[in-house]
């Protein structure tokens, strides 16, 4: 690598320097790619002490959420075609071109795709895929509206009741808010008229026959209401799709004022027979509602799984009640034998006890993330390293 500094180059040797650096930085962004697959592979950022690769590219490797979801997602694009390290390494597509052709691209059109999106520009690569996968809403998604005298910020909140795809851990890029004078920007006189026009009303327009957009504009609190109820729905939507976490919050709503109201008749509860019960295994494997609150409470609704490195997981998004002892090794469920952790860890966990193989055939859902053996194509699984511990 030349050791002048640019100043000194003249213009001709500048030009095959940059050349020469574009090169390169492809060559290591493909690498990059590769790496990451691999890594995803191992799931060796739970071992990091990490709920996600995207928690993991975040807060180890410090990109930013945009170069974070660029990245995992062009690398998983990579993972299925192979053949696009090629035009990577070359230049003919880059990381948004590849994430843009994700999800039109299919063994049979990959070809044809990639020279048709080869050297094109964002708009014209967004063009091509539109020609082959319309997009008829925009995506859910949350964004903060400018300040405005005399109200605070507030946060608009574009939904839509079907998602576009994407991956649930990548910022979504919602619609844009409903335009707000910026106080900082305008003149006094502006301002003041801006400040008696009277907010703007919520909007539900329809964008297919049977779906529809909402526009509405929420407070703080509402808004990180709104986020403890996608966290706490991760399970039943992983996805965290807003529009299903809403219609699950209208639904609780109806059903608890409905109640109230007369509206809704109660459902009828069947009383078990106590012999029943008695002799039913759930009895005694069941955690106690006590017992769950005050774990919860202990471990501030976050993952305590801390990292080699000192990290704590802290993830929010499909929490578990793990036992520090397992059950099936006659672990009771106690206050001081049951944590917080999330579906990850809990995972590692009962990997490092029961053995990766063992586990592997109660992975009950793909999205889980990837399975080790299978994607590693049958090959012994490593050893579990024992790198981590649990916080107080």
């Amino acid at each position: 690598m030349s050791s002048l500094a640019p100043a000194s180059l003249d213009s001709n040797v500048l030009a095959v320097r940059l050349r020469e650096l574009a090169g390169e930085e492809r060559n290591v962004q493909a690498d990059f790619l590769l790496h990451l697959d691999e890594f995803e592979r191992r799931r060796a950022f739970v071992e990091a002490g990490h709920a996600s690769l995207w928690a993991y590219c975040l807060k180890v490797l410090h990109l930013r959420e945009g170069a974070a979801g660029r990245r995992i997602q062009a690398m998983r694009v990579l993972r299925r075609f192979p053949s696009l390290e090629a035009p990577l390494r070359d230049g003919r597509v880059c990381l948004s071109t590849v994430g843009l052709l994700g999800p039109v691209l299919t063994e049979e059109n990959v070809d044809d795709l990639l020279a048709r999106a080869a050297y094109r520009t964002r708009a014209e690569v967004e063009h091509l895929v539109a020609s082959i996968h319309a997009r008829t809403a925009p995506r859910a998604g949350i964004r903060k509206l400018p300040e405005r005298e005399p109200a605070k910020a507030s946060a608009a909140l574009p939904l839509t009741a079907q998602d576009t795809g994407g991956e649930r851990a990548e910022p979504p890029d919602g619609a844009a808010a409903a335009p707000v004078p910026d106080a900082r920007s305008t003149s006094p006189a502006t301002r003041e008229v801006a400040s008696d026009r009277p907010r703007r009303r919520p909007e539900t327009m329809a964008v297919t026959e049977s779906h529809w957009s909402l526009r509405v504009t929420v407070d703080r609190a509402c808004k990180e209401d709104l986020e403890t109820l996608r966290c706490l729905l991760s399970h039943k939507l992983p996805d965290g799709d807003l529009g299903a976490v809403l219609h699950e919050a209208i639904r609780c709503a109806i059903e608890k004022h409905g109640k109230r109201k007369g509206a809704v008749a109660p459902e009828r509860k069947t009383k078990r027979p106590e012999s029943t019960a008695a002799a039913s295994p759930e009895a005694t494997s069941t955690i106690p509602a006590i017992v769950r609150r005050a774990v919860w409470k202990r471990d501030g609704g976050r993952c305590a799984w801390v990292g080699p490195d000192g990290c704590l997981c802290n993830s929010r998004w499909k929490l578990e009640l793990d036992h520090i002892r397992p059950a099936a090794l006659g672990g009771p469920s106690t206050i001081d034998n049951l944590r917080l952790a999330c579906r990850a860890h809990n995972l590692l966990h009962a990997e490092r006890t029961f053995g990766r193989e063992h586990m592997e055939r109660f992975r009950r859902h793909a999205g889980d993330g990837p399975t080790p053996l299978k994607r590693s194509g049958g090959a012994a699984p490593r050893p579990a390293m024992q790198l981590g511990m649990w916080g107080p």
